[in-house]
């Protein structure tokens, strides 16, 4: 007998000795979950730094976008401006030819005019020529050879209507010169002006033209900063779901560390149990071998004491992110209506933000784009509850423990669900 005791007191030394060399291997990798969370962090502040740039990246776009849109604005107005100039040129230009016509003509009226004057200038000069050369004593022949008074007028009224036909036809043909060289005149002074404002509108479309290629120059460098910020949030894109998807990883390897500790704890707890029912065991047997008594009835393991129905609570942060993340909680299980507020009745994602920010007093904008640039910005890794995490076309409510309460979609309503399910734009902190 006292050697059965003998060979297990040494059984249990050596399970004692075992846990010792247990317990100090675990110790040893104590650390690991710490570097994972160091990681997880920095991680997190790789992929905020990005949504950062993206941030950035989307703002020089939309910059590029309303520069581009001014320009391509400007360059539409100087083409209808240039198309009405090149119509109004076109018709100075007819005017002009017609008014060239008109100068031809007066040139031909003014010579044929000042030609008719010379005529009569001359036949003038003829007459008066003659009247001296034969002197006087022709026409008073003429007027002593009459034979009667009537006769006398009638050759008196002749010679009279001579000069007077003669000076009357010399005053009317430089009266017609007078007038068509007064008429071209006018017609040179309309040319020149017709001709200046010509020039004018030629400077105009100069103008317009240096200035639409400009700004066609611009509209490329725009194109180029449009694309190339386009690009770059593209790239931004592409970290923040890698990071996301990194920090996805090390949240499961995490839970997943936690879950080993905590089963090994398990086993631990119930070998320590076994042990506690073998010694105890063995000291029965031992005491019953020496009193001649016999073995007592085990009692067996413990039964599990059954686990009660939790609701789900916000944890962390401060006291009104806790408030405000307790009271979404409340709706667990509502309907998701898409355009809808109601909290009770149906809501979708940002109307379910919202109506809660709302019943504390807290004006939020209406759509989850809008709502991505409430508040302010925090890192991830400093989410607290009562944050709001952005998505693409989505925002929920940070309830603390990686976990968030969303009106997620039709089919399942108001619910409670990992942060990290999709890839997180940004984090609004509303109360400050």
């Amino acid at each position: 007998m006292c050697r059965i005791w003998k060979n297990r007191r040494i059984c249990i030394l050596r399970r004692g000795a075992f846990c010792m060399a247990l317990a100090a291997v675990m110790a040893a990798e104590l650390p690991l979950p710490v570097l994972a969370t160091a990681s997880r962090q920095q991680m997190e502040q790789e992929r905020d730094q990005a949504q950062q740039g993206l941030n950035e990246a989307n703002e020089d776009a939309r910059e590029a976008q309303e520069n581009l849109n001014q320009a391509q604005g400007v360059v539409s107005g100087l083409n209808s401006e240039l198309t009405d100039l090149l119509a109004e040129i076109a018709l100075l230009e007819a005017d002009m030819d017609a008014k060239e016509v008109q100068i031809e003509q007066a040139q031909a009226d003014y010579d044929a005019a000042r030609e008719r004057e010379r005529e009569q200038y001359e036949a003038m000069k003829k007459r008066i020529k003659y009247m001296y050369e034969k002197g006087d004593t022709e026409f008073l022949d003429v007027l002593l050879k009459v034979r009667s008074m009537s006769e006398l007028l009638n050759k008196s009224e002749y010679i009279e209507n001579i000069y007077r036909y003669d000076r009357a036809k010399l005053l009317e043909y430089q009266e017609t010169k007078q007038q068509v060289q007064e008429y071209q005149e006018q017609l040179d002074n309309e040319m020149n002006e017709m001709e200046g404002m010509k020039q004018e509108y030629q400077e105009q479309q100069d103008n317009l033209e240096t200035t639409i290629a400009q700004k066609r120059r611009e509209i490329a460098n725009f194109d180029a900063q449009l694309a190339q910020a386009k690009a770059a949030a593209e790239q931004y894109t592409k970290t923040i779901a890698q990071k996301n998807e990194q920090i996805r990883k090390a949240e499961e390897e995490e839970r997943r560390r936690q879950e080993e500790e905590r089963r090994r704890q398990e086993e631990e707890q119930r070998r320590r149990e076994e042990e506690s029912r073998a010694a105890a065991s063995q000291q029965s047997a031992s005491a019953n071998v020496s009193s001649g008594s016999g073995p007592s009835a085990s009692s067996g393991p413990l039964a599990p004491t059954a686990s009660k129905g939790t609701t789900t609570r916000s944890s962390g942060g401060t006291a009104a992110g806790r408030e405000i993340a307790d009271y979404a909680l409340q709706f667990v299980g509502n309907p998701y209506v898409y355009g809808g507020t109601s909290l009770t009745n149906g809501t979708d994602c940002s109307g379910f933000t919202q109506s809660v920010y709302k019943h504390f007093g807290y004006s939020l904008p209406r759509t989850s784009t809008e709502q991505r640039s409430a508040g302010y910005a925090v890192d991830y890794s400093d989410a607290q509850p009562g944050d709001l995490i952005c998505y693409a076309g989505h925002v929920a409510l940070y309830i603390g423990n990686g976990q968030i309460v969303h009106a997620s979609n039709s089919r399942v309503g108001i619910v409670v669900g990992s942060a990290t399910y999709r890839s997180i734009m940004a984090v609004r902190r509303i109360i400050q």
